[in-house]
């Protein structure tokens, strides 16, 4: 492979594995810096985007002018290293479009550690609901809520002839996102836990 070539498709092929890899590693660990290394990763990109720009610019020139090698063989491979440099933009795109879903992303984790079923299980407020459906005993729901407004967050089911209706959330806004675990405890009671906060009992209005 010609060494302008060579440079063009790794200054595509680089940025495009390593902004991938630490998207994979953030989705795994969550760790805060590895936001820092993606967002200067979009200018290193930027910046090898031109390199690599420059490069295949060179290689094209140089084999337009050479008879070796000839048009039919080199032609596909600069339009295959173009498409690989070009396929950085949408690929950081939908990254970052990703990781802003997965950060204001509400998510409700529901377990039901009673022995009775809960039906018409929802969660609803700040603009937004979810139906859980039925949940057997020993049985657990989870979905995923994007808050529209400020407001309370509300969890709703019904457990036998025993309605349960709390607030699992006292303040929700639009753009934050956190993961809330209720659990309906074998004595009927239900508990509630956001983020990394220590479970608490809910009052239950019935």
């Amino acid at each position: 492979m010609d060494r302008t070539l060579r440079v063009a498709v790794l200054s595509g092929l680089l940025p495009l594995l390593i902004g991938v890899s630490l998207f994979v590693l953030w989705i795994i660990t969550r760790w805060d810096w590895l936001m820092l290394a993606g967002a200067i990763l979009i200018y290193g990109g930027l910046a090898s985007f031109v390199i690599g720009s420059i490069a295949l610019v060179r290689y094209c020139w140089a084999a337009c002018r050479s008879a070796d090698p000839p048009r039919r063989k080199w032609v596909p491979s600069a339009l295959a290293c173009a498409a690989l440099l070009l396929s950085n933009f949408p690929t950081a795109g939908g990254i970052i479009a990703a990781v802003i879903a997965i950060e204001t992303c509400y998510s409700v984790v529901v377990h039901n550690d009673s022995q009775q079923s809960l039906s018409d299980v929802r969660v609803y407020g700040g603009g937004c609901e979810a139906d859980l459906g039925t949940i057997p005993p020993g049985g657990h729901a989870q979905r995923s809520l994007w808050i529209k407004r400020d407001g309370e967050l509300e969890f709703r089911a019904v457990s036998s002839s025993t309605t349960h209706q709390v607030t699992i959330d006292d303040y929700v806004t639009s753009g934050i996102g956190c993961r809330t675990v209720v659990v309906i405890n074998p004595d009927g009671t239900v508990s509630v836990s956001n983020g990394n906060a220590e479970p608490t009992d809910a009052a239950d209005s019935r």
